[in-house]
């Protein structure tokens, strides 16, 4: 398709071979926003690039529920069911499924929340999410840490997650099914391991990314 998702765009997915959408909204747009302003030949030693170094061409989205016959039954009551997802863009050649723009409502950058993962750089721990990268005091071969690795999902399995999520599982291919979507690669999902990982780093878990990125210099308003 020649059109173009925006941030704020409220899209459709139409479930392969079958006249069912699920909808969901662009929040953040790696490629737009982030490697526009962040310049990644000139940045500090202690900068990871993470977002530019896993998902410089990815969409941040959120997915609602509800499962639809028609691609403009959008209901603007619909709840969140999927918070935050890095997948590759929706107007990729990596969605194999057709979609389509809604319309569009400007994002609350205050309250935009980026997956948070453990990924293992120069024998260290570290917790990524969005800009922050963080240092932990995590063993390297705990095996648990291979669970909560980035991921790189496409627009097809983020919209296989939302039937998951909303119990529909028989509305997923066979061929598509896993045993756990998205689940197990954000510590959103593990409210236990999470709160002692920022415990650990003195952080309070409750602290949105907003709040912490600003802290630590990553203002997210120069974004939008």
């Amino acid at each position: 398709m020649s059109k173009k998702l925006k941030v704020g765009d409220i899209f459709y997915l139409k479930l392969k071979n079958q006249e069912k959408y699920v909808f969901g909204r662009v929040l953040f747009d790696v490629k737009k926003q982030y490697q526009k302003i962040v310049n990644v030949n000139n940045l500090p030693s202690d900068y990871f690039p993470y977002l530019k170094m896993f998902y410089s061409d990815c969409h941040l989205v959120e997915m609602y529920d509800g499962l639809y016959d028609q691609s403009n039954s959008y209901d603007s009551t619909s709840k969140i069911i999927i918070p935050r997802v890095l997948t590759q863009a929706i107007d990729s050649k990596w969605n194999i499924l057709n979609w389509g723009i809604i319309k569009n409502e400007p994002v609350d950058y205050t309250k935009v929340e980026f997956p948070e993962h453990l990924n293992i750089m120069s024998n260290i721990v570290k917790l990524d999410r969005g800009e922050i990268s963080l240092k932990t005091n995590m063993n390297i071969k705990d095996n648990i840490i291979d669970n909560f690795n980035s991921e790189m999902y496409v627009p097809a399995t983020i919209a296989y997650a939302s039937l998951d999520f909303q119990n529909k599982r028989e509305l997923i291919p066979e061929d598509a099914r896993w045993p756990e979507y998205i689940k197990n690669g954000d510590l959103l999902y593990h409210t236990e391991l999470r709160r002692k990982i920022y415990n650990d780093l003195n952080i309070d878990p409750d602290k949105s990314y907003y709040e912490l990125s600003k802290e630590m210099g990553f203002d997210l308003e120069r974004f939008y």
